[in-house]
């Protein structure tokens, strides 16, 4: 029997914020507020993001740098380096938001997410809306 696809959508945030002084942060992707999610029945997770100020201010994609960090502690306390993830640039408009996508094997039994980014403004306001496609 085959596991049918589970689509994920992770909980929006509120604003996050930049760190004041290099304009990096770290931004767990949860679930219904559980970080830890099961991924044994699955091969394969397809990630689909999207980053941008709520003001209205522009990135600046040439300095962002976004990537995808895992950890498969319940603590959480370790975050291991999964990918960069590449923006996806609209023609027009570009540098407003930083849309990507990614798709990744399954490689643990149990799995947390996280965004980790830098090169983004000193204190800039940001929010995420993030979602995953597991397929088996």
């Amino acid at each position: 029997m085959t596991t049918p696809p589970k689509h994920l959508i992770f909980d929006p945030t509120a604003e996050i914020f930049a760190t004041e002084n290099t304009g990096r942060f770290l931004h767990e992707l949860r679930v219904d507020g559980a970080a830890m999610l099961d991924t044994k029945a699955f091969d394969e997770v397809r990630f689909v993001l999207s980053l941008w100020h709520p003001a209205g201010r522009s990135i600046d994609l040439d300095s962002a740098y976004v990537e995808l960090v895992c950890s498969w502690s319940q603590a959480g306390d370790r975050w291991i380096k999964l990918a960069e993830i590449e923006p996806v640039v609209p023609p027009y408009g570009a540098g407003e938001t930083f849309d990507g996508w990614i798709v990744l094997p399954i490689i643990s039994a149990n799995t947390a997410y996280a965004l980790a980014g830098s090169g983004f403004e000193p204190r800039a306001r940001l929010q995420i809306r993030a979602s995953a496609y597991l397929v088996a």
